[in-house]
């Protein structure tokens, strides 16, 4: 049997108002800046001191915002190279972000105030990071089997979440090309050849049929000459002739007394949430459908209200147009663009841009808002009609309401703000012993710093070194 939604206001609900926009005034700010204090040590690189204020923070640990508080709390973990404690936090987060189911008295509350009186539900690509993070964890302690499935889960994540939504709708992020490198890396470091050469395959074909167009991030060079070397290895000499001839090069031949070291490089910061509105016209049709027109942006958007009671039908007839707030990603341009590796002071090599997050952050929204615009326009008009009802029976608790109504529409402008940018790679084989490296970080106006440090290199073995520098504009 369907349900029937009818709009019953009495005094006993003006306390309950009051205290909501009372309560709701205080935090018209975004996420961001009610964080400030966090974010201006992070930005520094003090470490220490964010990991402080996050811990003082008592509201931040509680259910609303408690995956958030899980995900920061294993990024500065991770960055303090505690990668014990790191994947304790995301393994918590992955779990309570899973598990979590739809709270009615939330789901309730939002319908009547706003997205942000619910439990934070990670974005997509903000759901699969936590794995690339424990991936990189399980690699510095070792366990590479630990971040295959890492690696693995990524990807069936993505799958999950996208099945759920219609056909139509469904997300641009659908298929994590960096999770396939990183997965190939990871069985060319462990001996298997075949494997690795078909997640590099599988990642070029993420790369060139969904990553260049949607996000503007090609195959990168590196990923092409792993693919070529790895399908020589296996035998697999058909599809070397193939790649080499699509490719228009061939891969270096390594040398028995060389061991390989990889280097990830985490770029800037992503993007942090703002918030932008949209006005909807409300045309009444025919057959109990109201319709939310917005001409500016060519939306047209009918609900039916058919089977509503016929005070709450009146309610929404007296609709004339209704102001949704959405959510919008603001850049955080990274300071440094690009990188090379300095070997001994001589040799250099550039590092590929194998993941934008920034670009799927922006596009992953705009997907999501798309399927969500419904809802949203649904949830202001429910509150508008409240307000129209009571105002025809009482002026001045309408009159509260409406200013309730105005300060309550507000978008959910959390996220996991400790994020990178995008994430950058490159190989590079050196011979047995010890050698002096440099990370070589470049920006735009010509600047650059270096970041040196010694590692020595076994042969027939690979070393994984992990750097992120956060500095943005």
């Amino acid at each position: 049997m369907k349900q029937k939604l009818s709009l019953h206001i009495s005094g006993k609900i003006l306390p309950v108002f009051l205290f909501g926009v009372l309560l709701l005034l205080s935090g018209c700010a975004t996420y961001y800046m009610q964080n400030e204090a966090f974010n201006n040590y992070f930005l520094q690189g003090d470490i220490a001191s964010a990991e402080k204020v996050l811990d003082k923070d008592k509201k931040s640990n509680r259910n609303k915002n408690k995956a958030l508080f899980l995900l920061n709390k294993g990024t500065l973990s991770w960055m303090q190279q505690d990668y014990v404690s790191a994947t304790k936090y995301f393994n918590e987060a992955d779990l309570f972000i899973e598990d979590q189911r739809k709270n009615i008295g939330s789901e309730a509350l939002a319908m009547l105030t706003n997205p942000m009186a619910r439990p934070y539900v990670p974005e997509d690509f903000e759901n699969v990071m936590l794995n690339f993070y424990k991936a990189l964890s399980y690699l510095e302690m070792g366990d590479t089997e630990a971040a295959l499935v890492e690696c693995r889960r990524v990807n069936e994540k993505l799958y999950a979440l996208n099945d759920k939504y219609p056909k139509n709708y469904q997300n641009r992020y659908s298929d994590d090309a960096f999770a396939h490198t990183l997965m190939g890396l990871i069985y060319d470091s462990s001996g298997d050849s075949n494997n690795a050469f078909i997640a590099y395959r599988n990642a070029l074909k993420i790369y060139e049929d969904n990553y260049l167009k949607n996000f503007n991030t090609p195959a990168p060079q590196q990923l092409k000459e792993d693919l070529l070397r790895t399908a020589y290895k296996t035998g697999l000499m058909e599809d070397y002739e193939f790649f080499k001839n699509k490719f228009g090069f061939d891969f270096q031949k390594a040398d028995k007394t060389e061991g390989d070291v990889i280097i990830i490089w985490l770029s800037g910061l992503g993007p942090v949430k703002a918030e932008w509105s949209i006005n909807f016209s409300a045309v009444n049709g025919r057959d109990g459908y109201l319709t939310m027109v917005n001409n500016e942006e060519n939306v047209t958007l009918p609900f039916f209200v058919g089977n509503m009671d016929s005070r709450t039908q009146n309610s929404f007839s007296d609709l004339d147009f209704v102001r949704v707030a959405f959510p919008k990603y603001q850049e955080r341009i990274p300071y440094y663009t690009n990188a090379d590796i300095i070997i001994n002071d001589s040799l250099s090599y550039p590092l590929d841009k194998g993941e934008d997050i920034n670009a799927i952050a922006f596009k992953t929204l705009k997907d999501r808002m798309v399927r969500e615009m419904a809802n949203s326009l649904l949830r202001l008009a429910t509150k508008q009609a409240i307000e129209s009802y009571t105002r025809s029976k009482d002026e001045n608790l309408g009159a509260i309401i409406s200013i309730f109504n105005a300060v309550t529409e507000k978008a959910d402008t959390r996220n996991w703000q400790t994020l990178p940018n995008s994430i950058h790679y490159t190989r590079i084989r050196l011979k047995e012993g010890k050698h002096t490296v440099t990370l070589r970080v470049n920006s735009p106006n010509g600047d650059s710093k270096d970041q040196q440090f010694d590692l020595e290199v076994k042969a027939g073995k690979t070393k994984y070194f992990t750097f992120h520098n956060m500095e943005s504009n």
